[in-house]
């Protein structure tokens, strides 16, 4: 009677797993993340909500879900309408490819109005950096957070849609009432601008600059001039 072989172990003594046996899920890698916090006024700072629960909120966050906090970017007494030097920074960072996410505790605290989140967070997933936000449970690293990111996008949309038809509306109303409905031509001297384009040889970016205005600006002056030349 033939009996069977017995089975070579593996490489290192181990047994190879039989066959038709799922292996055990990889663990995903822990993400790399930033978080942002924000307040309007510095009373705000030590209040509920303040700076110091955001940041306890988001480290907690990252502890639970074995995520690495690399840095915490606040902006303490800064109103969405303001400068905001730490989220330029972060946005900088992010460009550098240092983080894999963005953390905030509530979507108003990134974004000034739903436009503006959404651009900033298609701008996010586009240096591939993801984005969460922990009161509105929306994490774009999921299934569900891409649907209700997509839904956002889709009002932003909505409403950008509808800043252009007030925008025209009021326009075609102006030029029926007969008043000029654009923005005064900004007076540039002619004689001043060839001489610092032509003769001082200064680029249409610091000749921008100079006048504080356009490059567009620029270049239909220098249209202006060059048609006056010939």
């Amino acid at each position: 009677m033939l009996t069977k072989a017995p089975k070579k172990p593996t490489k290192g003594g181990k047994r190879a797993a039989p066959r038709g046996v799922p292996r055990p899920p990889t663990k995903p890698k822990p993400l790399n993340c930033f978080g942002y916090a924000r307040v309007s006024t510095v009373k705000q700072v030590e209040t509920p909500g303040g700076i110091q629960a955001q940041e306890e909120k988001i480290k907690k966050f990252c502890k639970l879900q074995d995520y690495k906090l690399l840095k915490l970017f606040k902006e303490e007494g800064v109103s969405s309408i303001d400068e905001r030097p730490q989220f330029q920074k972060m946005m900088e960072a992010v460009t550098n490819k240092e983080a894999d996410a963005v953390i905030v505790t509530r979507l108003d605290r990134l974004g000034r109005s739903v436009l503006d989140l959404v651009s900033t967070v298609t701008e996010l997933q586009r240096q591939g950096c993801q984005f969460i936000a922990l009161d509105q449970n929306l994490n774009t690293t999921t299934t569900e957070g891409r649907l209700l990111f997509n839904i956002l996008s889709a009002f932003a949309e909505f409403e950008r849609e509808i800043i252009k038809e007030r925008m025209l509306a009021g326009r075609m109303r102006a030029r029926a009432q007969g008043v000029i409905d654009h923005r005064p031509r900004l007076n540039i001297p002619l004689d001043e601008l060839k001489d610092l384009y032509f003769n001082r040889k200064l680029s249409v970016t610091a000749c921008a600059k100079y006048y504080k205005c356009s490059r567009e600006t620029i270049y239909q002056r220098l249209k202006e001039i060059r048609e006056g030349r010939n």
